[in-house]
């Protein structure tokens, strides 16, 4: 089995959570962390575990103005924060809309400030009704990752991706391995 987490990220904490999801994801298979960008169709075809997220941005999915505004928004916030080097010239929603058909596995994440959900929203929601519109199985419920108030990830979080990158390598095969089970019969 191989996996891949495609993550968007303006501020660099999605990238932070996608690598650490990824560093969990690498005890149980091989995994590729890629952003959005570079996660290309030849990228994605093959794999058994497409793992996507993305920053929380008005309640969801970064809008498409988010790329736009990022580098101004970096350069005035009060907030000390910085573009990251990978930030996406494209979000998950529109790499989503864009994915080709496939049949494998996913989960979904986000980031998103350490409020209630209720004020916040969850773009990690939005996302799980993405893969599962295009066709990918589900094998664990979608996952925020949180930020303090001037937008630093909290001191457990990246502990948390890595475990949570586990158990998603570990669903993924008994997954498989129920499938594989069920054809047999």
């Amino acid at each position: 089995m191989r996996a891949v987490v495609v993550y968007e990220s303006m501020s660099g904490n999605t990238h932070q959570i996608a690598t650490a999801i990824g560093d969990g994801i690498t005890e149980v298979m091989p995994v590729t962390v890629t952003s959005v960008t570079d996660a290309t169709a030849c990228l994605i075809a093959g794999v058994d575990v497409i793992v996507a997220g993305g920053p929380t941005h008005v309640r969801g999915m970064s809008p498409a103005r988010t790329f736009r505004e990022a580098p101004k928004t970096a350069i005035e916030s009060v907030k000390d924060q910085r573009l990251d080097d990978d930030a996406a010239r494209i979000g998950v929603r529109e790499w989503l809309e864009a994915l080709p058909t496939t049949h494998a596995m996913a989960a979904a994440f986000d980031t998103r400030t350490d409020i209630p959900r209720t004020v916040s929203g969850a773009a990690s929601g939005r996302i799980d009704h993405a893969l599962r519109r295009r066709g990918l199985r589900v094998v664990t419920a979608p996952m925020s990752f949180l930020a303090d108030s001037s937008n630093h990830l909290e001191s457990s979080e990246l502990a948390r991706a890595r475990a949570w990158g586990i158990d998603i390598a570990h669903d993924a095969m008994s997954t498989d391995a129920a499938d594989t089970k069920g054809a047999r019969r």
